[in-house]
């Protein structure tokens, strides 16, 4: 299948070349294998076999900055990858690969003496042989290899409204899985079944490429049962009741977009303490689309802006303190190919909003060790945000339809 239009893939490649002749770059050379491509299916429109766990398959593609390419991929891919990509030079290879399988390519596209920006900086990596790129540089003596990372989050940070089709999407697929798997957990379930349940809930409700979900897990039935808040580790045997507040982060991925975020429930009637530290989260979040999130603020701003809600709301700087000193946590992030990719909002950044950027808007409070949370999937507009995911409405009251705010 074809993920995007025509179109779609000529204003990519536009913004591409235009941002190799800013940056310097006489091509970009991208990587993919079964496990991961991000970069080489943004620009390609080929995806390999994403998340299968076999790193010794690269695909490589070469963009130059006048916009020829060419592809060199895994020979069993070949066909599929001349009929789902818009670039015509495909070439194949049998592994085990070798650098030395991109020499002719790049020497076909005049880039033996090039500079070319590859995948080596900031959450960037190489889907090929560290030692077998080495082989690549020692086999070009004339040309250069540089980080080209700034230049590939500068066209992936910006979404078209195809891409932000696919986002909206999935987070309506982990809306509808969570709201069935908080209608299904009751007391005496354990966080295993929270997590079973709602991982077969995604891939039914339409979640269609591995990993079909991210779910993170932490009750107060784990809290309890290890002292503390155990934000991190997988889904236990702690058995959930009366009272428990439960706290799940998860995600899906549609045709190889993440929709991402984190909702709350609980087992029964929850307490006005409890109802109170999540109406409080569930504000900071929401008036941050409204107040906060626009084109032309800066990152710091913005952080500023939800730690002034927090005051507000009458929480002290023990609920904030990772978000304004060293090393500066963010409390927005992008979403798109990634769960988790740039930009990254914190305090110590004056970059500012634009446009197309699609970012997770999130908020948290501790309390007697409960992490309280709650998540929002924004799209910067020309004149705000447009929220993709279906709102926080409140905590959900497990076993039944019914939330609470």
């Amino acid at each position: 299948m074809t993920y995007f239009s025509r179109a779609e893939f000529d204003q990519r490649t536009q913004r591409a070349m235009g941002m190799m002749k800013r940056d310097g770059l006489d091509a970009l050379l991208v990587t993919g294998d079964f496990s991961a491509s991000m970069n080489y299916f943004y620009l390609s429109g080929h995806m390999p076999r994403d998340y299968q766990s076999n790193f010794s398959r690269p695909h490589i593609m070469i963009l130059t900055q006048d916009g020829r390419a060419i592809l060199l991929v895994y020979g069993v891919n070949e066909e599929n990858a001349k009929e789902t990509s818009w670039v015509e030079d495909v070439r194949k290879y049998a592994p085990p690969f070798s650098g030395e399988y991109l020499v002719e390519p790049l020497t076909d596209l005049g880039l033996a003496h090039g500079r070319i920006g590859a995948e080596l900086g900031v959450d960037q990596r190489l889907w090929l042989p560290y030692l077998e790129f080495r082989r690549l540089e020692k086999a070009l003596p004339h040309a250069e290899f540089v980080d080209g990372s700034q230049t590939l989050w500068d066209l992936r940070m910006i979404k078209s409204e195809e891409e932000i089709a696919y986002i909206r999407y999935a987070d309506g697929i982990n809306h509808r899985a969570l709201s069935r798997m908080f209608a299904d957990i009751k007391a005496g379930d354990t966080e295993m079944d929270v997590m079973t349940r709602a991982a077969a809930y995604m891939v039914e409700e339409g979640a269609n490429r591995p990993p079909h979900s991210q779910i993170l897990v932490v009750s107060e039935a784990k809290a309890k049962a290890k002292g503390h808040r155990s934000r991190m580790l997988g889904p236990s045997e702690d058995i959930l009741e009366q009272g428990h507040i439960l706290f799940i982060d998860s995600g899906a991925i549609y045709n190889g977009y993440w929709g991402e975020f984190n909702r709350m429930g609980v087992v029964g009637r929850p307490s006005e303490r409890k109802l109170d530290n999540h109406r409080k989260i569930r504000e900071i979040v929401m008036r941050s689309t409204v107040e906060a999130i626009k084109p032309g603020n800066t990152y710091r701003e913005v952080i500023e802006h939800m730690v002034k809600l927090y005051n507000k709301l009458g929480m002290g700087e023990e609920q904030y303190w990772n978000y304004i000193g060293p090393p500066y946590m963010h409390l927005c992030h992008g979403i798109g190919l990634n769960g988790s990719e740039p930009p990254f909002v914190r305090i110590d950044s004056e970059e500012v909003l634009q446009p197309g950027m699609v970012m997770s808007l999130e908020a948290y409070l501790r309390d007697d060790g409960v992490t309280y949370g709650s998540e929002e999937d924004v799209a910067v507009t020309e004149d705000g945000c447009d929220i993709l995911s279906e709102t926080d409405k409140g905590l959900y009251i497990m076993g039944t339809h019914e939330q609470v705010a």
